[in-house]
């Protein structure tokens, strides 16, 4: 058995949204919500002279829409997770030679994400993202953890393969 490394870390309702602001906006959806916005910008721009007064007004409101739809449901989906038990506590993360142990104190049962089963580990901003899937991920805030950061990154390019490491 290897040495182990042991850091608590809180998840604050924006460390949330701006999680899920960050997988939005880099995903299908995100891009398409932008596009649509600039496309009814550009017709309501280029087609003004010729709309009827009611597509005057309905072009702006409907990209409007498109623009501010997904940050407003983010922020909404980040304030009910943050109602849940399991963010009112802080999180420790154990990272041990089988892989990243998280205990809560509010969980019967430590749960265990093994090294072989991470899909990726990546920094974005001020963040370091486990993830488990291609969609969720363990979000670690590097001030939480900015005495033991170097020491984690160490341990995690021995632990996982090069190609899943996406640190800066």
């Amino acid at each position: 058995m290897g040495q182990e490394i042991t850091f608590s870390v809180k998840i604050k309702e924006e460390d949330l949204y701006r999680y899920n602001i960050h997988h939005a906006y880099t995903s299908t959806q995100g891009i398409f919500s932008i596009v649509l916005f600039v496309l009814l910008v550009a017709v309501w721009i280029l087609r003004f002279s010729v709309l009827s007064p009611i597509y005057r007004v309905a072009y702006p409101l409907v990209a409007i829409i498109f623009l501010l739809y997904i940050p407003m449901t983010l922020k909404m989906r980040a304030k009910a997770q943050m109602g849940q038990e399991v963010f009112m506590h802080p999180l420790t993360y154990r990272f041990t030679d089988t892989g990243i142990v998280v205990s809560s104190p509010v969980a019967d049962e430590d749960s265990e994400l093994p090294w072989e089963y991470i899909y990726k580990i990546a920094t974005w901003k001020d963040y370091l993202l486990i993830y488990s899937n291609r969609i969720n991920a363990y979000i670690i805030p590097k001030e939480d953890i900015a005495n033991q950061y170097e020491d984690a990154v160490a341990y995690i390019k021995t632990h996982v393969e090069d190609y899943k490491i996406q640190i800066k």
